[in-house]
């Protein structure tokens, strides 16, 4: 009974020693998910903002959270991803996608987004991996020339798995942003379609 046990803690004490966790760069990415129509002419989309606390490591280098004791960190910028995921959705919904750094002065249809929060986190036991993200959005809507609604939206994703790297944590980001979009993107195409003035 005794040599049996020994064996055991050896074992498991291999498995913890060589699952350890690691730094975690995620790339950031995105397939379009949402089902909206309904869009027409042209809209602009200015330049996303960050709303919630950055934590830049070196330039181009952000941390999203933390696996175990180490950082999760991106080289993408997030606001080019959401910049991007939102002009794709956009696009597919029937407008022609005008891009921009800011919105141009009587714009007849126009969206200002931000990123309210953005995190992302592992933590590990001798079996799984427990990964979680979350997105929360903000989008000003802006209506011949004046701000006709702010909408939020936000998605939090939970995985366990068994997967030690980044790819779970890539997954679930993407996943946030689609869930986000998915429901920010019919209430855009509402307001300017269908809402007041």
């Amino acid at each position: 009974m005794g040599l049996r046990c020994l064996i055991v803690f050896f074992v498991l004490t291999i498995c913890a020693a060589g699952c350890a966790p690691m730094q975690q760069r995620v790339d950031l990415t995105y397939e379009r998910a949402v089902n909206a129509s309904g869009g027409s002419g042209e809209i602009y989309i200015a330049q996303p903002m960050a709303r919630y606390s950055e934590k830049p490591l070196t330039p181009g280098k952000q941390v999203l959270g933390k696996s175990a004791e180490e950082d999760i960190f991106t080289l993408n910028d997030p606001l080019y991803w959401l910049f991007s995921a939102l002009a794709e959705e956009l696009s597919a919904a029937g407008y022609k996608v005008k891009t921009c750094q800011d919105l141009p002065d009587n714009v007849s249809k126009g969206v200002k987004a931000s990123i309210v929060k953005l995190s992302a986190s592992q933590s590990f036991n001798i079996l799984t991996v427990s990964t979680i993200a979350e997105v929360k959005l903000e989008a000003q809507v802006f209506k011949k020339g004046r701000l006709s609604k702010t909408l939020f939206a936000g998605a939090r994703d939970e995985y366990e798995g068994v997967e030690r790297s980044s790819e779970p944590i890539r997954l679930s980001l993407e996943k946030t942003l689609q869930g986000s979009l998915q429901q920010l993107i019919p209430d855009i195409i509402k307001n300017l379609e269908w809402g007041a003035f």
